[in-house]
């Protein structure tokens, strides 16, 4: 029998049953059935315009409000599927939310019946054995841990979710490592449970089977911070592709730092590119995220000292060094720079021949600004030096194109050139004349970008490399902060766009 032949009522059921993702297709297969879906792709239409992009920031909710799409899911569950980014980050101020066109659901008795029904008959929540109304209580209790319940919730429920940015503040203390009590023990367990069946399986398959990114959600700063775990439990799925980042921590010093670790044994995540934004991580915390991520290609990393002094004093070549070892020879585009530093460089950089297929590289010349691990000093408040050795000095770094693999082609440095950069900029380019003309064929891009001076102009020109100026004060955008001098760092924000406000 051809489709044409079916009853109408049983085409109906097809075409309604093509859902969100095969629904296009089908009606385009015949002219017959297009003028019979009519309906169903007005239908379409208006639900992908509403939902494919999904964000708290919508008239009718109050600020930050993520129960208020759960409602609306238990309203129209077909919503759910046309979902494919969803922004838990309302960017809405507060006072400009006209309380007058805020629904009131939460007076609407068949309203919240409804939301508790999606609830009691969420599969993942009966496959992790949940007692079902507690978590509803937890979920309409408006308590700090509330949104929890109800992000996980609503993770249950998009099978077409693609790109993910989670609520700003509370979610950075996720910690499944730690949540080893109840009730922070049911909702890791719940969350595992989801992340555990996301198998792709054909046009829309189990919740979170398709979410191939995760967008940043702490605001910068000193006292802004998140701990990279509550990511963790994303890291395995097997869609996931890119992380974006902002103010996360993974440095276990028993007092500062929040630690990282990975819990899912030799499990490795298919990760291919990681951009964490003003994040303070150490080496330890480093390998035990990279010692997992076996297929990254990208990596680009700013540094900044986090509350209480964490890393007050940082390691870039304990840690280049770490991230070389397990991901070395996949690595094309890598940077490392720094936005906040209130203490010194233990260890500077001094090679990248671990990197052999290494096509960029972005960095900062205080990167470089500490003796090499090879040579047994340190900087900082644990100090030492080699007996007999002299203490080691800015001229002593060596020529960056000593420390280049032969794949590289682009390099660019920032500097705060001519203080305190000036011995040390000179040092790394001493020699890039001659490297350039031996052995670095490949490097057709050369920039030094200097902060807010063109000072380093006869030094850029004496080794034949371009002076870019980074002014802070740029039509229609005054007063760019000196973290945003890196162009990984602009290209960052223009990607995922500009950062939460501090909360």
């Amino acid at each position: 029998m051809g489709l044409l032949d079916l009853p109408p009522e049983l085409l109906d059921a097809i075409i309604n049953y093509a859902g969100p993702a095969g629904i296009e297709s089908f009606v385009l297969s015949c002219k017959a059935v297009h003028v019979r879906a009519a309906s169903q792709i007005q239908q379409h239409n208006a639900l992908k315009r509403r939902w494919t992009s999904t964000t708290l920031s919508r008239p009718t909710a109050l600020h930050g409000d993520a129960l208020h799409l759960l409602y609306d899911i238990s309203q129209d569950p077909l919503t759910a599927q046309y979902v494919e980014v969803l922004s838990l980050w309302d960017r809405r101020l507060e006072e400009s939310i006209d309380p007058d066109n805020v629904e009131d659901f939460r007076t609407n008795e068949q309203g919240m019946a409804e939301i508790k029904k999606t609830v009691m008959e969420n599969r993942y929540l009966q496959l992790a054995n949940v007692d079902l109304e507690d978590w509803w209580d937890h979920i309409v209790s408006e308590g700090p841990d509330d949104i929890f319940y109800i992000v996980i919730t609503l993770l249950s429920l998009l099978p077409n979710l693609k790109t993910l940015q989670l609520p700003p503040g509370r979610w950075g203390n996720f910690n499944p490592y730690e949540f080893s009590e109840e009730p922070e023990r049911t909702l890791v367990s719940v969350l595992d449970t989801i992340v555990s069946q996301a198998h792709p399986t054909g046009y829309s398959g189990p919740p979170l089977s398709k979410l191939e990114k995760i967008l940043p959600f702490t605001p910068e700063g000193y006292d802004m911070r998140a701990g990279l775990q509550s990511l963790e439990p994303f890291m395995v799925l097997d869609s996931i592709r890119e992380i974006y980042a902002s103010s996360c921590v993974a440095v276990d010093d028993s007092y500062t730092g929040i630690p990282f670790q990975w819990r899912h044994g030799h499990q490795p995540s298919p990760i291919t590119k990681l951009e964490l934004a003003h994040c303070c991580i150490d080496a330890e915390g480093l390998e035990a995220l990279v010692a997992h991520t076996p297929a990254l290609h990208t990596f680009r990393y700013s540094h900044q000292t986090k509350w209480h002094g964490c890393q007050h004093d940082w390691n870039p070549g304990a840690f280049l060094s770490t991230l070389g070892k397990y991901c070395g020879p996949n690595i094309n585009h890598l940077a490392v720079t720094i936005d906040e530093l209130l203490g010194d460089i233990i260890n500077g950089m001094s090679t990248f021949f671990a990197f052999p297929a290494l096509q960029t590289l972005e960095v900062d010349v205080r990167v470089f600004c500490g003796p090499p691990l090879e040579s047994g000093q340190q900087l900082g408040e644990g100090s030492r030096s080699s007996e007999g050795a002299n203490p080691w000095t800015h001229s002593d770094i060596p020529c960056i194109g000593e420390m280049l693999p032969p794949s590289i082609e682009e390099v660019e440095i920032n500097t705060d050139f001519p203080q305190p950069d000036e011995a040390a900029l000179n040092s790394l380019l001493k020699n890039i004349v001659f490297h350039r003309g031996t052995r670095l064929f490949r490097l057709h891009k050369f920039i030094v970008r200097q902060f807010d001076s063109d000072s380093a102009q006869t030094l850029a020109d004496k080794v034949g490399v371009t002076l870019e100026v980074f002014s802070t004060q740029r039509a229609g955008h005054p007063d760019i902060p000196r973290a945003m001098m890196p162009r990984w760092k602009r290209t960052f924000e223009e990607d995922v766009g500009p950062l939460p406000e501090e909360q």
